[in-house]
């Protein structure tokens, strides 16, 4: 079973991690998501269940995308992957690579009659 790996804060989950997914999806039997538990602030104002919720009503298969989480309190993430042996960099359209969850989340508080913490 080939499972491709995919991580992010995903806050909010949006088309671009759909996408991704999806693509993952084409060439693996399954995606395990691994979600940065970070401290709430306004750049991170989804708590975990709320995103896992976000993720699980687009791919609703447990046993094809597995959603894990971990801890990254300072949401200062490096993500290392050793010497080339399989690893691949997704690359898609141009549309999709230019969604922004910071233009998200300033869309949402702009829209919303109190800021979401």
């Amino acid at each position: 079973m080939k499972t491709g790996l995919f991580v992010g804060r995903f806050q909010p989950f949006h088309d671009g991690h759909r996408k991704c997914i999806e693509k993952i999806l084409e060439t693996c039997d399954r995606c395990i998501v691994m979600m940065r538990e970070t401290e709430p602030t306004e750049k991170n104002p989804f708590d975990l269940e709320k995103r896992k919720a976000m993720i699980r009503a687009a791919f609703p298969d447990e046993s094809v995308v597995e959603i894990q989480d971990f801890s990254d309190p300072s949401a200062h993430l490096s993500v290392f992957i050793g010497r080339d042996v399989g690893y691949e960099l997704i690359q898609l359209d141009k549309t999709t690579e230019a969604i922004s969850a910071t233009d998200i989340r300033k869309k949402l508080y702009n829209n919303s009659p109190q800021k979401v913490r």
